[in-house]
């Protein structure tokens, strides 16, 4: 039926290809079913009926791509009329869950052993996929008691820093839990690529957190002081699987200076601000907080902080030309996704929401003004539009 084997599945799953390559096939069993063509069908079946209760209705259309060929080939004509009807609910699904933006497909947890209670886990960690909105402190109270009942309460204690646990100083007969919220974390251009949130929370396999130090050894300083470890990391495995925890197989972590801890910062805002803008259909409520946070905050606060901080003639010159040029073309391009943003807003309100417009333009033109000493921006050039989003040259 797939001459290609198992990597006809691949749009289904990335995770098929691995896992059924390593199977035996059914050539010389005696004892046991062989599988048919109809098994199959069945099974596929079942598997789309799934993947819609678990709202993952986008993936129907890969389930049907290689069941409605079967159909086809037996003119069964009844079952074609029942799967073209499921996919047109599906599809319909998918248009009602991106209109409405309350679909949660998953929180990740990185979670990490250290104790030899643990076994072969111990000093290993795994992303663990928790369904729909965990909270952190859930997730950690559920571990915490599972592992009590196992190895007694006065055996088991989490650790809820992000930051690396030095094995050495652990205290011997204790069995450690080192609990992370993180991120699925993507390049640039994978971004590109998954342009819809459930693309970007379907077929991952990497996730990232950041821990925020100083060389004090506090947590938090100052701007100019305030340094970020940003760990990615990779599993063995793409959620989702038929595991709801994978192993992690690969460990990068990346120490970021102060001014770049800025341009990092700008550019999530930058993305975040981008992405509620071009959103189709637009999402009013979340654009006027990304504006709110964005052109609506103090002068010594937010984004203006940033600028102050680093870009000042007075401290300019203690920073690497590249990051500081690098960090005038994010605040260039902040500007332009924030008039974009007041753009599609004046579009959107109402005439009760006309005064709040007002302001917020105000505010705007405050903070262009106040940005152009450190920028070098054009005052003359017009609040940019939608269309005119993206990167600029330094």
């Amino acid at each position: 039926t797939y001459p290609e084997g198992c990597e006809a599945f691949r749009n289904v799953s990335p995770n098929i290809v691995p896992d059924e390559s390593v199977m035996k096939n059914d050539e010389g069993l005696v004892n046991e079913q062989r599988y048919t063509t109809n098994n199959l069908v069945e099974l596929l079946e079942k598997s789309a009926d799934l993947l819609a209760q678990a709202e993952r209705y986008e993936v129907t259309g890969e389930i049907y791509k290689l069941v409605i060929p079967v159909y086809e080939q037996d003119r069964n004509f009844n079952a074609l009329s029942v799967a073209y009807n499921n996919l047109s609910q599906a599809y319909s699904k998918v248009v009602a869950a991106m209109a409405s933006r309350k679909r949660l497909l998953g929180s990740y947890f990185r979670v990490a052993f250290f104790g030899e209670d643990f076994g072969s886990d111990n000093r290993k960690q795994f992303i663990y996929k928790e369904p729909k909105v965990m909270s952190l402190s859930e997730i950690s109270l559920r571990l915490e008691k599972l592992y009590s009942v196992k190895f007694g309460g006065d055996k088991v204690k989490l650790i809820l820093e992000s930051a690396k646990v030095n094995v050495e100083k652990l205290e011997s007969g204790i069995n450690y839990i080192q609990i992370t919220y993180v991120e699925h974390y993507f390049e640039e251009d994978e971004l590109t690529e998954r342009p819809t949130v459930f693309e970007r929370n379907n077929n991952i396999r990497r996730f990232s957190f950041e821990t925020p130090f100083t060389k004090t050894g506090k947590s938090h300083g100052s701007l100019v002081e305030q340094l970020k470890r940003k760990t990615i990391l990779t599993t063995s495995h793409c959620f989702p699987y038929v595991k709801t925890r994978i192993l992690v197989v690969q460990e990068e972590q990346y120490e970021l200076t102060p001014i770049e801890v800025a341009i990092d910062e700008m550019c999530k805002k930058v993305q975040e601000i981008t992405e509620v803008t071009m959103s189709n259909p637009p999402d009013m409520k979340k654009l006027q907080l990304k504006l709110q946070g964005s052109v609506g905050t103090q002068v010594n606060a937010g984004p203006l902080a940033y600028a102050k901080a680093f870009l000042h003639e007075k401290v300019v010159r203690d920073h690497p030309p590249k990051l500081v040029s690098k960090l005038k073309v994010v605040y260039r391009d902040f500007i332009r996704c924030c008039g974009a943003a007041l753009d599609l807003n004046d579009q959107l309100i109402q005439d009760d929401q006309k005064m709040y417009q007002e302001d917020l333009k105000d505010k705007y033109s405050s903070m262009r003004h106040e940005l152009a000493s450190y920028i070098d921006l054009n005052l003359a050039a017009s609040s940019c539009s939608i269309s005119s989003i993206g990167s600029s040259k330094a």
